[in-house]
C-alpha cells in the first residue's frame, strides 16, 4: 500500500513538535504544511519541550506550504491531516476534512464546547474517514497498567478516588506569551481548558463520567488572566464511589498522584511509581467481619512493574496510520474527545454557578455561560480579551 500523505495545520509549539518526528513515521509521508503566519515555513524545527528528542529532517523542496487550511484540503495532496492550531478552529476545520473525505488527527480538547464537540462526532459519523484524538497519554505504559488493573479484577470494584495534578505550573510570562492565551475570547478556558484535557480523558478512561459534581472554580487567582486556574472538584461516579480532582497553574512545586481506593486495596501512582496496598481480604469484608475494632493488619505493598516503552505524541500518529491502513484499532477515537469536554464543561459550569450539577450539563446553558463570559471580559477587561478574526486578517495583510 502506498504511503498516507499527511499534512499538518498550525505550526507553532506543537505542530512544530508534530513536524520534527515525522521522519520517523512508518507507511507515512509529510506532504504539506500549514500555516496563517507564514514566516513559520522559514524557522521550523521540532520543539524541544515535549516528548521527542530527534532532529528534523530537511523537508526543504519536498513539502508544500499554504496559508489557508482549504487551500491544502482541496489541494488534493493529503489524505490525512493533523490539525494543531488553537481550539477555538478544531471544529470548523475537523468538519472541512470529514466533508473532504480527508482522515482528521485533531489535538486536545476537540473544542472549548461540548455542542461543537458533539457536531463534530456527527459531521464525522457519515464520512467513512478515521478520526483520532491527541490523547497521546493513553500511550503511556504506566496509565496501560492501571487501565488494566481496573478492568481485570485486580483492583476490584473502585470505592473512591483522588487524583491531585497540580504540576501543570505556568508563569505569567506564559500567558503573556500569546495574546489568544488566559481569556474567554480567544482560549475559552483556562487549566481545564488547555492543561487539563489529557487528565479529563484519563479519569473518564479509567472511570467513566461521573453523574454528578460540585466545583469550586476561580478566575485569575494567582495570575492577571481571566479565565480559571485553580479548581477544586468533588464528583460521584456510576458507582456510587466518590471521587475528588484538584488542579491548577499556580503551584510550584506541583503534585501529579492518583490514588485509587478499591474493594482490594489500594492503587497509587506518584512521580511515576505505581504502588498497589494488597489488603488480606475484600476491604467491604474486613469492615463487616472483623473483630477488631481498630483494625491494623498491614497491607501487601507491591510495586508494580511498568514495562517502559517510547510513547508520547509520534505513538498516536503511528497508531492513526495502521488504522487507516487497517492493521489495528484506534487507541484514541476523536468521537470520545466528547468526553473530557462534557466533563471540563460541567466542572466550570458547577464552579463558577456555585452549585451541583448532572453530568452532562445542558449544552444551551453552558454556552449562555460562556457568552456572558465573553461579554463581560469585553466590557470589563477589554486589554485582556482577543479578537481572532483581525487577528487572522492582520496576518493575511502581511
Amino acid at each position: 500500500m502506498k504511503k498516507i500523505r499527511f499534512g499538518i495545520i498550525g505550526l507553532g509549539n506543537i505542530g512544530a513538535h508534530h513536524y520534527g518526528y515525522f521522519p520517523e513515521m512508518d507507511g507515512a509521508e509529510l506532504t504539506a504544511v500549514c500555516d496563517i503566519d507564514k514566516t513559520r515555513f522559514s524557522r521550523l524545527e521540532p520543539a524541544s519541550d515535549f516528548d521527542h528528542d530527534g532532529v528534523a529532517a530537511t523537508w526543504e523542496g519536498q513539502v508544500a506550504t499554504f496559508t489557508d487550511y482549504r487551500g491544502m484540503l482541496g489541494s488534493g495532496m493529503v489524505d490525512a491531516v493533523i490539525i494543531a492550531v488553537p481550539h477555538y478552529f478544531h471544529p470548523e476545520m475537523a468538519k472541512e476534512a470529514f466533508r473532504r473525505g480527508i482522515h482528521v488527527i485533531c489535538e486536545k480538547p476537540m473544542a472549548v464546547t461540548s455542542r461543537e464537540a458533539r457536531e463534530m462526532n456527527a459531521a464525522h459519523a457519515s464520512s467513512g474517514v478515521v478520526y483520532a484524538a491527541m490523547f497521546q497519554m493513553r500511550t503511556d505504559p504506566v496509565y496501560i497498567k492501571i487501565k488494566e488493573m481496573l478492568e481485570d479484577g485486580t483492583l476490584g470494584e473502585v470505592r473512591r478516588v483522588s487524583w491531585i495534578i497540580t504540576n501543570w505550573f505556568r508563569t505569567q510570562a506564559y500567558y503573556d506569551s500569546g495574546g489568544w492565551r488566559g481569556n474567554w475570547t480567544g482560549e475559552g478556558g483556562g487549566v481545564l481548558m488547555n492543561q487539563c484535557p489529557h487528565n479529563l480523558d484519563l479519569f473518564q478512561w479509567f472511570f467513566g463520567l461521573p453523574k454528578r459534581l460540585s466545583a469550586m472554580a476561580y478566575l485569575g487567582k494567582w495570575h492577571d488572566i481571566t479565565v480559571e486556574d485553580d479548581v477544586s472538584v468533588l464528583m460521584e461516579l456510576d458507582n456510587g464511589a466518590t471521587a475528588s480532582f484538584i488542579t491548577t497553574t499556580g503551584d510550584t512545586p506541583g503534585t501529579n498522584r492518583l490514588d485509587i481506593a478499591a474493594e482490594n486495596g489500594k492503587l497509587v501512582l506518584e512521580d511515576g511509581r505505581l504502588t498497589f496496598h494488597k489488603t488480606e481480604k475484600p476491604v467491604q469484608e474486613i469492615l463487616n467481619t472483623s473483630q477488631q475494632g481498630f483494625y491494623s493488619a498491614k497491607p501487601e505493598v507491591v510495586e508494580v512493574s511498568i514495562e517502559r516503552k517510547p510513547h508520547g505524541h509520534k505513538y498516536i500518529t503511528q497508531n492513526v496510520i495502521n488504522a487507516i491502513k487497517g492493521k489495528e484499532e484506534l487507541i484514541s477515537p476523536g468521537t470520545e474527545g466528547l468526553k473530557s469536554v462534557q466533563l471540563a464543561n460541567a466542572i466550570l459550569f458547577s464552579g463558577l454557578k456555585g452549585c451541583p450539577v448532572e453530568v452532562p450539563v445542558s449544552e444551551g446553558e453552558f454556552d449562555q455561560l460562556l457568552e456572558e463570559l465573553r461579554r463581560d471580559e469585553l466590557e470589563k477587561a477589554p486589554e485582556k480579551a482577543f479578537d481572532w478574526g483581525r487577528y487572522v486578517a492582520d496576518l493575511k495583510a502581511l
